[in-house]
């Protein structure tokens, strides 16, 4: 008497396995994209305004040249009126007779701008010497002053 006993290995251990290890792959995959969908937005961002600071630093540089052309060009120790006089016709030069000071700024499209203060030196030969070189915000963010009530626990 021989028994054949058929014992049928079930499918719903394996499917529900098979099920799971698909589904977490699919969640994976979906952080992933947004990941790197997210480091492409915040990297074109960054290349943005990468490339307008360098643009503003190359105006405030152009704009120095000017001012070196110019102080080059004069006597400073001799005629510092014609030389002030110079100064303040050159395109957005703020000049400070009385501290002997020059400001500019270059302003970018990214919400930044450079700020230059230069000190004229004299000497043998007039001169500049770069006191501040400032990057910063043109437009600084307006945060709202939201009051938030929060649960302060058992009173």
């Amino acid at each position: 008497m021989n028994r054949r006993t058929n014992v049928s290995v079930g499918m719903g251990g394996t499917l529900v396995v098979t099920v799971f290890v698909v589904l977490c792959l699919m969640i994976f995959a979906a952080l992933s994209f947004t990941t790197a969908y997210s480091d492409l937005k915040l990297s074109r961002k960054a290349q943005e305004i990468t490339a307008d600071y360098y643009y503003i630093h190359g105006m405030a540089e152009e704009k120095l040249a000017e001012i070196s052309d110019v102080l080059h060009g004069i006597d400073g120790t001799k005629d510092k009126i014609n030389m002030f006089k110079k100064l303040s016709e050159i395109d957005g030069v703020l000049v400070d007779e009385e501290n002997s000071r020059i400001s500019y700024e270059a302003a970018g499209q990214k919400n930044q701008k450079i700020n230059v203060t230069l000190n004229l030196i004299y000497g043998d030969r007039l001169y500049y010497e770069i006191e501040s070189w400032n990057l910063s915000n043109i437009d600084l963010p307006v945060y709202e002053d939201d009051i938030i009530d929060l649960w302060e626990g058992i009173e």
